[in-house]
């Protein structure tokens, strides 16, 4: 059986990679892996029994059992991942040969690498290259288990860093997959972002999160944040209390004119939709993408991996006529709200134009005591008409529905349109975060010669919302709820410059490494005279890879063997004498044996030799195969052998 500090360093690789999985797995499960390694440090220090294969097929049976329990009898990346760790608890349980260490290890190896179905972000690599690390090491002390820890950590530090100039190659030049592995969902995904329909209630709980939606890079200036309006969904369709989009959408959007242009890039976060958000309106776009006729932007695929695209988009702009086909934008529910449709008939006959009629329920907000909540009382089966003559109170979606409601009561095209107002600047990296508490919606009213124009009653009764975020609006003993996500107290400036200086590191991650797509990788063949898509520039990508990797491995011969060749086959020469030695005696060395196999034969052939033969064998896998040693330890090999008179 492998002796007890190799078993102990196989448990604390074990623990190093069990630290990430923790909040995905259920408690039973990480309480089993500590009571059983627990057990196994117990047998070892005072040499217990280890369990009996009988009782090790008990343990995975009921490991197997209460995981499908756990589940409802579904598997899932979840609770494949739970049994994987209830099965690394088990294996090392029967650890007694070296084929048991190497096992144990490659699991290790493959525990360490599931992180990547749950997270890609900077702080799990920067984790999982440490854990692999200290992994390496174990793999090394596996082959040298003579050797110090300390000098296994060394050689395993200088071979990752040796790995890391054909670990660059292969990133550049291997072919990129577009989407994410095996088309697994971000867990984060599920969670935030807007949903294809729009009731009382959708907004304010999305805005409670502080989850980044998306973050921008703007060419040149960063407009104001009243102009910051980030499209997402348009929604026309309303049954009287719930907002849904189109069902045909698949219409492209007309040419548009405008002025005012702004470029930029957008690194979206998963969020398992296929939109897109751009700033209000877009025009030009470089994606995958299809920019459909309410100037919304969608993916070709359901957006289950950080993206980035560039787009472009006027803050001034005509959208010119209605089209036929826009007039659904008039359409509302028979019998639905009845007293806000009396009353936006009445402005109607009041008025003398559309403008008027749009000012009209501004007005009729500012005058009759709305508020602006993230609490508003539940509403029943007429939601409009219970916000406007009972409850005034409510958030952003409220006051949308309403306005949108009595526009088309009115006579006057309206639909609403669901995404991000505003966003916070990070000062290391000059570009924007829009987070999810920034989530909004407005409405768009179609008016002659201007086209569609967007109109946000919320600003109404709730000004600072556009220039000052959510939480500058919300009433004071509700400010708290968003306040939270900066920081509070003597040094919440210092953790939000901590935080923004964390957040540019990892865009900056995001953007050159996550960020590096198929499309990417394209562009930059094309640039060095690959085509992209062809089976020539498919080869010569290869070749291209296969010829770096040929002269990184010429430069590490000629660099560092000329030295090291010398020195082995001086070690080696040392090494075959003592073997002559043994071979005089009849103990000779099979072809097959190692340095370590060998003297274990020898030892148990010959108890007298163990010291001699235990010292010369430590001596030369040393200087053989961990970091070559020094002269003065080849001086001492030499000395030992010589004295060595088996």
């Amino acid at each position: 059986m492998p002796t007890t500090p190799n078993i102990t360093l196989h448990l604390g690789a074990l623990a190093l990679a069990l630290m990430p999985h923790i909040p995905r797995l259920p408690l039973w499960v990480i309480c089993w892996c500590l009571v059983a390694w627990g057990y196994i440090l117990l047998v070892l220090k005072y040499r217990l029994p280890l369990p009996s294969q009988i009782l090790r097929l008990a343990l995975a049976i009921g490991a197997v059992a209460g995981v499908l329990l756990t589940n409802g009898f579904s598997l899932d990346r979840y609770s494949s991942l739970a049994l994987l760790w209830l099965m690394a608890s088990i294996k090392p349980m029967e650890i007694r040969t070296y084929r048991d260490e190497m096992v144990t290890i490659l699991l290790i190896y493959f525990l360490l690498l599931s992180n990547l179905f749950f997270s890609s972000s900077l702080a799990v690599g920067l984790y999982m290259a440490f854990s692999i690390f200290a992994a390496t090491a174990v793999l090394i002390h596996i082959h040298q288990p003579n050797s110090r820890f300390s000098g296994n950590l060394g050689m395993s530090a200088a071979l990752m860093l040796k790995a890391v100039p054909l670990a660059l190659i292969f990133f550049v030049i291997f072919p990129r997959i577009q989407g994410s592995v095996w088309g697994l969902r971000s867990p984060a995904a599920a969670r935030t972002g807007f949903s294809d329909h729009l009731a009382p209630g959708s907004v304010t709980e999305l805005v409670r999160s502080s989850d980044i939606a998306f973050r921008v890079e703007f060419d040149g200036r960063i407009p104001v944040q009243d102009r910051l309006y980030w499209r997402g969904l348009v929604f026309w369709v309303f049954d009287g209390r719930t907002w849904q989009p189109r069902k045909d959408r698949l219409r492209f959007a007309a040419p548009l004119k405008g002025s005012d242009a702004l470029t930029y890039t957008v690194t979206l976060e998963p969020h398992n939709q296929r939109w897109l958000f751009a700033l209000d309106l877009p025009y030009r776009f470089v994606f995958r993408a299809l920019l459909l006729q309410d100037y919304t932007l969608t993916s070709r695929w359901i957006v289950r991996q950080r993206i980035q695209y560039r787009a472009r988009s006027y803050l001034t702009y005509n959208t010119g006529r209605l089209r036929q086909w826009e007039s659904e934008t008039l359409q509302l529910p028979r019998g639905s709200n009845p007293q806000a449709v009396t009353l936006a008939r009445n402005w109607r006959d009041d008025s003398n134009s559309p403008s008027d009629v749009v000012n009209t329920p501004l007005r009729y907000f500012q005058s009759n005591q709305f508020s602006y909540t993230l609490n508003p009382p539940p509403l029943g089966n007429a939601p409009v008409d219970e916000f406007l003559f009972k409850t005034r109170k409510g958030y952003c979606e409220h006051y949308a529905s309403a306005f949108a409601f009595l526009m088309r009561a009115a006579g006057v095209p309206a639909r609403i349109v669901a995404g991000y107002l505003g966003g916070e600047i990070n000062p290391y990296g000059k570009y924007l975060i829009v987070r999810q508490s920034d989530a909004h919606v407005w409405v768009e009213v179609w008016l002659p010669d201007q086209g569609w124009v967007r109109i946000d009653p919320t600003l109404s009764i709730a000004p600072q919302r556009a220039r000052q975020g959510a939480a500058a609006a919300l009433p004071p003993e509700e400010r708290s709820t968003l306040e939270a996500f900066s920081g509070s107290g003597l040094l919440s400036e210092y953790w939000l410059n901590l935080g923004h200086g964390w957040d540019a590191i990892n865009n900056q991650w995001n953007k050159w490494v996550l960020g590096y797509s198929e499309y990417t990788q394209k562009v930059l063949l094309n640039k060095i005279g690959m085509g992209s898509g062809t089976w020539m520039g498919l080869a010569g990508a290869v070749f291209l890879g296969l010829g770096l990797t040929g002269v990184l491995a010429a430069a590490y011969f000629f660099r560092f063997s000329g030295k090291l060749i010398s020195k082995t086959d001086e070690v080696q020469q040392v090494y075959l004498r003592f073997c002559g030695k043994l071979d005089r005696i009849g103990l000779a060395r099979r072809p097959f044996q190692g340095p370590l196999d060998f003297s274990e034969m020898v030892i148990a052939a010959r108890q007298d030799l163990k010291k001699g033969v235990g010292d010369i064998i430590a001596l030369y896998v040393g200087l053989r195969y961990a970091n070559g040693g020094s002269r003065d330890d080849l001086r001492r090999l030499r000395v030992l052998v010589k004295q060595f008179r088996p």
